[in-house]
């Protein structure tokens, strides 16, 4: 995310674009069953891993609001979650227009909602964004929400080995509205040459089990890869996930010419990656 002269980032529709994505990808937004009730009020909250608690604080310190809380359901989870109508109404602003998912229901179902409580049209409702992928920071914020990086180093005789990397973006294959998910995982898998994978397996769920089905989409080719390199680079992720894209990228350059050394430096790269992660440098933060 570039800066943007004298305007700051959180006030650019960059930042937009990759805080709908983030929303839609690890985003709930909660609304009463009728409006007669004054028990609770809608809101909407974003679930972080316990080691991205300085993101969530930053977008705080950004947004001026926000209330972060430790997530009692999940053990490494924390919420971050907004709920006065005030607050409701600049996240609304900034959503509008720039969603991407059936998600978009439920931001229309707030706007009602919005729209009766104060007895006024205060917001029109916005069709999904259909410009390419590759126009704005959307996908940034939809893969620090739900995508990862990995590595596989496979070993062969006489010292030879291979190395694979991929990115990795898996979500539910739920339908919201009569309206499923394929689409819009169509369009990254289009983005990115690749084909869009789908996955079906038995989890437990608070020790009951249900079948999970998902969509994946994988870059892992050269093609693919440069794409998304491209793609990190002009528009980069906020989360611990841009470390794991530095040291991912990093690796891609030992893979072009195979040593003993190169091999050492990626063994290397790969045990402090994702939940392998001790260091955590949040300098990326001031671009937001």
């Amino acid at each position: 995310m570039e800066k943007t002269g004298k305007n700051t980032i959180h006030n650019s529709k960059m930042f937009n674009n990759w805080l709908t994505g983030l929303i839609e990808g690890d985003g709930s937004i909660i609304i009463p069953e009728t409006h007669t009730t004054k028990k609770w009020y809608p809101f909407i909250r974003i679930a972080f891993h316990k080691k991205d608690l300085p993101l969530a604080k930053k977008l705080s310190e950004n947004l001026k609001y926000g209330n972060i809380i430790e997530d009692k359901g999940a053990k490494n989870s924390i919420l971050w979650t907004v709920n006065s109508q005030k607050e409701l109404s600049d996240l609304i602003e900034r959503l509008n227009g720039n969603m991407r998912t059936p998600k978009i229901h439920r931001l229309y179902k707030l706007i009602d909602w919005c729209n009766q409580d104060t007895k006024s049209q205060l917001f029109i409702k916005k069709e999904l964004d259909l410009s390419p992928l590759e126009s704005n920071s959307w996908l940034s914020g939809m893969s620090d929400a739900d995508s990862n990086f990995n590595i596989t180093l496979s070993n062969f005789k006489n010292s030879n080995y291979s190395v694979t990397r991929e990115w990795r973006l898996e979500f539910a294959q739920k339908t919201y509205y009569g309206m499923d998910q394929s689409y819009w995982a169509m369009q990254i898998s289009a983005f990115l040459k690749t084909n869009l994978l789908t996955k079906s397996r038995i989890l437990e769920f608070n020790g009951v089990q249900k079948l999970y089905s998902s969509f994946i989409v994988v870059a892992h080719n050269k093609d693919s890869l440069k794409i998304i390199e491209t793609y990190f680079n002009k528009f980069p992720l906020a989360s611990t996930k841009f470390l794991d894209f530095k040291d991912w990228e990093t690796c891609g350059k030992f893979t072009e010419f195979k040593s003993q050394d190169n091999r050492n430096k990626i063994i290397q790269i790969k045990n402090q990656m994702n939940n392998k992660r001790i260091y955590f440098n949040w300098e990326h933060l001031n671009i937001l």
